[in-house]
């Protein structure tokens, strides 16, 4: 499903032209993509191996801006060979552990400090600082708009995305009640629709774990 054709498919659907109506489209789709995302951990808004740049003796470390959650930080050593897995913790487990930032080493722990940087512990020494820190996160994809004009969830998940769009609809239009609550009940059927095909695209195949059968979405 294009861009084009979910706003006409809403048009249909509601049964408005009205101009304030037809203005808040591209609100509707932002809403709806982000009520989505932020309930299923989509793999199409995952990314890997960002690298990020670590300075000897300096424990804040600048990450990506689009990073929404971070998924794993690794370090791999100047070698090419060595590599640590660093295990999140909280700011104050890193201030006990090493205290003094001029303690330097090879970073064990991280931890979130601001929207743009982390923080590692111990400080990097000369050895860490010259490899490679590597940042998976998940991140928002471009939005769909008439200038994006098909997205990973128009073209796999069109019915979730429809349905998201139509509760931004309601809302904005004040519906009742009971219409709400109908449309809510069949985006929340699409959406475990969704999130059963995604769990089984992260599960392992059929080699490994033998096939796996399921009903439809309840």
């Amino acid at each position: 499903m294009t861009y084009a054709e979910l706003v006409a498919k809403i048009q249909v659907w509601w049964e408005s032209d009205e101009t304030a109506f037809l203005a808040q489209f591209d609100n509707f789709i932002e809403n709806a993509e982000l009520r989505i995302y932020r309930t299923v951990d989509l793999s199409n808004a995952h990314t890997t191996d960002a690298s990020v740049v670590l300075t000897q003796g300096q424990r804040s470390v600048t990450i990506p801006t689009a990073v929404v959650v971070i998924r794993n930080v690794s370090l791999l050593n100047s070698d090419g060979v060595t590599s640590t897995q660093l295990l999140q913790k909280d700011i104050t487990f890193l201030r006990d552990y090493a205290p003094d930032d001029s303690t330097e080493g090879t970073p064990k722990y991280y931890a979130w400090n601001t929207d743009s940087t982390i923080l590692v512990a111990p400080s990097p020494d000369a050895t860490a600082a010259a490899g490679t820190l590597t940042v998976d996160y998940t991140y928002r994809p471009t939005q769909l708009s008439s200038g994006n004009t098909t997205t990973w969830l128009s073209l796999n998940a069109p019915d979730v995305l429809f349905y998201a769009c139509m509760l931004e609809v309601l809302t904005f239009e004040k519906a009742e009640p009971d219409t709400i609550a109908d449309y809510t009940a069949k985006y929340q059927q699409t959406l475990q629709g969704l999130i059963m095909e995604e769990n089984l695209r992260n599960r392992g195949d059929e080699y490994r774990s033998g096939e796996i059968k399921v009903g439809g979405a309840q």
